[in-house]
């Protein structure tokens, strides 16, 4: 199991969306992913939950280690993908109710979560506090998404020496995924730059600006299920080989697969939903008589039977 915290100073960068569908790509891809929302704003839990919790992560930071791994595993919840959990937040959480840095780690490993997932994923607010040091010390790897600005590389530049300082033997940044990218000439500068100073750390994979994201997460659309062909699903698909080594091909098909598994069984529900509506809304013979009175004689023993044609237009 490898725990990855998605993490950047600044905020605006794209983790959230960036966690969503590295989350939903894992998932698609066979593996088992457990999705932590360790961010007050609780995006993540509204795109993946919908709704928030109780208990949530707040609960796990506000108690004694016994009660946390209790209220871990009842945080743990279902998406509307198979094999992607979720652990969602709540509006409220901040660093002054983390009363233990270290509460997160000794959790994963009281709960025994290598059990259950191949991968755990951290959602974390922008900056670096004692609720980012929490995500930081359960971690085996940061990535970072981030966008190519003069700001947005100082700030990489200060959170990848204070990780290789304040977290040397236990966390470190494995990653950084360009983002946003329109492929400007300043944009270039920068991630030549960012290339220069972190070698073999930034992506070679850069995910374009695209507003199909923002369409998913608006509509609470899957962007592998619903959106596999557009720009950003082929990007995301090439991220995840560069990541997690996947292998493309493979990857693919098993995405393609569960695609189609999906959206047959969104159909089978669309269509049983429809019957069942046609079978609450269709009226008697009496409700028809009263609201046609004067096209149907009870005494007409012709019109026994209610025409097919007035059936349909009801």
């Amino acid at each position: 199991m490898k725990i990855i915290s998605i993490l950047n100073y600044k905020g605006g960068v794209g983790k959230t969306t960036f966690t969503v569908s590295t989350c939903q790509a894992l998932a698609l891809a066979g593996f088992r992913v457990l999705a932590i929302d360790n961010d007050g704003q609780h995006n993540l839990s509204l795109l993946l939950g919908n709704k928030t919790y109780r208990p949530n992560i707040r609960d796990v930071y506000l108690s004694s280690l016994g009660n946390a791994g209790k209220n871990f595993m009842h945080s743990i919840r279902e998406t509307g993908l198979k094999n992607l959990h979720i652990v969602t937040s709540q509006s409220g959480l901040c660093s002054t109710e983390v009363k233990d840095p270290f509460i997160l780690q000794k959790t994963v490993l009281f709960c025994a979560l290598y059990k259950f997932y191949d991968y755990i994923l951290i959602d974390n607010g922008p900056g670096l506090d004692i609720l980012q040091e929490a995500a930081i010390h359960a971690s085996d790897e940061i990535f970072m998404p981030t966008e190519l600005s003069y700001f947005a590389v100082n700030g990489i530049k200060d959170l990848h020496r204070i990780v290789s300082e304040k977290f040397r033997n236990e966390c470190y940044i494995a990653k950084i995924i360009p983002n946003f990218y329109k492929n400007t000439k300043s944009q270039k500068k920068y991630l030549k730059n960012m290339r220069e100073l972190f070698p073999g750390k930034v992506t070679n994979t850069a995910i374009p600006f695209d507003n199909t994201f923002d369409e998913c997460m608006r509509e609470g659309k899957t962007l592998f299920i619903n959106r596999l062909y557009s720009k950003a699903a082929a990007y995301y698909l090439k991220l995840m080989h560069e990541l997690f080594d996947l292998d493309e091909e493979k990857t693919w098909e098993q995405v393609v697969e569960k695609r189609k598994q999906r959206l047959r069984s969104e159909a089978r529900k669309r269509y049983y939903k429809r019957q069942s509506n046609r079978r609450n809304l269709k009226p008697s013979t009496g409700n028809l008589l009263q609201a046609f009175p004067m096209q149907y004689d009870k005494t007409d023993s012709s019109r026994d039977e209610i025409p097919q044609s007035v059936t349909m237009t009801m």
